[in-house]
Formats: structure tokens, sequence, C-alpha cells
């Protein structure tokens, strides 16, 4: 359900200022409020998959949850739950290690 006014993001956001105040500690990253999801917040992390981590633990994500999908020359994780009464949805990108010979 599309949002109607910025009101209906008020949740998402509230989410997103909450996680500032109480880990401040983690590695910047991308946060998106949409009105296309209202009651969601994404988190994007990229390059390093340590600082996904930290995000996935200090979320209460268990490492199960997470969803680890290879795509061209870079590995995504993804895992979602739920923080301040919103849907989190996290997310890490990583290029991919050359093995060596």
């Amino acid at each position: 359900m599309a949002a109607g006014t910025l009101a209906d993001l008020r949740k998402a956001t509230e989410a997103a200022a909450t996680i500032a105040r109480v880990f401040p500690h983690l590695p910047p990253a991308t946060v998106q409020v949409s009105s296309i999801t209202p009651g969601q917040l994404d988190i994007s992390l990229h390059d390093d998959l340590g600082d996904f981590e930290a995000w996935r633990v200090a979320l209460g994500m268990l490492p199960e949850w997470v969803d680890q999908r290879p795509q061209p020359g870079a590995m995504r994780l993804t895992v979602a739950g739920r923080f301040a009464g919103v849907e989190v949805k996290l997310v890490g990108y990583a290029p991919l290690l050359k093995a060596v010979a």
C-alpha cells in the first residue's frame, strides 16, 4: 500500500532515528524510507560484509534468516526483521574475492 501523506512514513522515519540514537557506533549505511512501502525501512551496505554483520547483530536478526545470493562479481546478503514496530530489510553487497593461485 502506497503512502497517502508524509505522515504515513512517520513510523519508518522514527525507526531510523531510533537506530541512529541507540546504535551510533554502527558503520554508515544507505537508509531509505519509501512512499511505496511506507511501513518498511530499507538499509543497504556496500563493499564490506563485516558492516552488514554489525548491523544484523545490532538489529537482532538471526544468522539463519540471512539469504545469500551471488551476483556477477559480487555477493548479496539479505535479511528482514522488525525493529521499533516496522519491517526492516537489510542488504549487504560485497565484491567476490579472487582466488589466490
